[in-house]
């Protein structure tokens, strides 16, 4: 009984081993012959003179404004600063004053509430550049922007809050 087990086994196994064996024979690799390739005789090609124009004077570039967002605080009052370009971050002198700097005519400052009491603050321009309610900024994250296109000496002050020092912008050409 355990030979008739064992004789398909042994026969499947038989067939594997003759049948992995039969196929073509190799074939050696081929040897490439060489192609002639037609060359071709270089014609001289005659390229008129031309005179190289007069390059154009370089023209100045005009810088992007500035925007300066500073950051308002009812305990800290006008504390933070930062200078953008475009969607680059301008970097400041370190001994930059917030209270006190200049900047050129077209950048623009942009003041944000950002009191954690959540305090309302009303930014007020001395010279009058708004009136009323518009330097309100009732809500930690609201803010006021302005483009200032005059020179001058520019304070501001929240009203909130006078002993808080004010701040002094100077507009230059």
């Amino acid at each position: 009984m355990e030979q008739i087990k064992l004789f398909p086994i042994v026969l499947v196994t038989l067939s594997l081993i003759f049948l992995g064996c039969v196929g073509e024979t190799p074939v050696g690799t081929p040897i490439p012959t060489a192609v002639p390739t037609a060359t071709e005789t270089p014609q001289p090609t005659i390229v008129p003179a031309v005179p190289a124009p007069t390059p154009a004077l370089p023209q100045q570039q005009i810088a992007p404004p500035v925007k300066y967002i500073v950051w308002i605080d009812s305990d800290l009052g006008f504390y933070r600063i930062r200078a953008v370009r475009g969607n680059t971050s301008v970097r400041l002198p370190a001994d930059f004053s917030i209270l006190n700097f200049s900047i050129n005519v077209g950048d623009k400052v942009r003041w944000m509430n950002d009191d954690s009491y959540d305090f309302p603050l009303t930014l007020v321009s001395n010279e009058g550049l708004w009136t009323g309610r518009a330097g309100l900024m009732r809500y930690q994250g609201e803010r006021v922007e302005y483009t200032f296109n005059k020179t001058g000496i520019y304070t501001f002050s929240i009203k909130e809050y006078p002993r808080i020092g004010q701040q002094k912008i100077t507009v230059v050409h």
